[in-house]
């Protein structure tokens, strides 16, 4: 199976992420969005954790990945493996990931793309048979 394909956009970066479960899509999602900005397999030396919650799934996807390039952007870090647990409670939707990865280091490796956020445009999560599929857009 595929993690990710890139989608027709006119001033952004589209992409199309699929995953067997929730947890295969946000992980395959975040592997798209680090794919875009650079060529690079980061270490599993250091450990993040991230907790969120969201009134929806589109909600807590775009707040995953904006919360991912904030790590990136404001620590240099750059995650390479993701533990995810996401669940519902009542109506709030909630995830919860131990992340890996390591210190990037701008001097050795370039950056490809740079990506401003992940977007609500055209943004869509749905499932198709026994395969979960999401169309992001990246603010670059």
């Amino acid at each position: 199976m595929k993690i990710f394909e890139f989608i027709e956009h006119t001033a952004d970066i589209g992409v199309r992420v699929f995953g067997r479960d929730l947890e295969e899509l946000f992980k395959n999602s975040a592997t798209a969005l680090f794919g875009i900005i650079l060529d690079y397999h980061p270490q599993s030396s250091i450990k993040e954790e991230i907790v969120l919650e969201a009134e929806s799934l589109e909600e807590i996807l775009v707040t995953w990945l904006n919360e991912l390039l904030s790590l990136f952007s404001a620590y240099n870090f750059l995650p390479a493996n993701y533990n995810i647990s996401i669940g519902r409670k009542n109506e709030i939707f909630f995830l919860n990931a131990i992340i890996y990865g390591e210190n990037f280091d701008y001097n050795s490796t370039s950056i490809n793309t740079e990506i401003k956020a992940a977007t609500y445009h055209d943004l869509k999560i749905e499932k198709k048979d026994d395969l979960y599929i999401a169309e992001i857009i990246f603010d670059v």
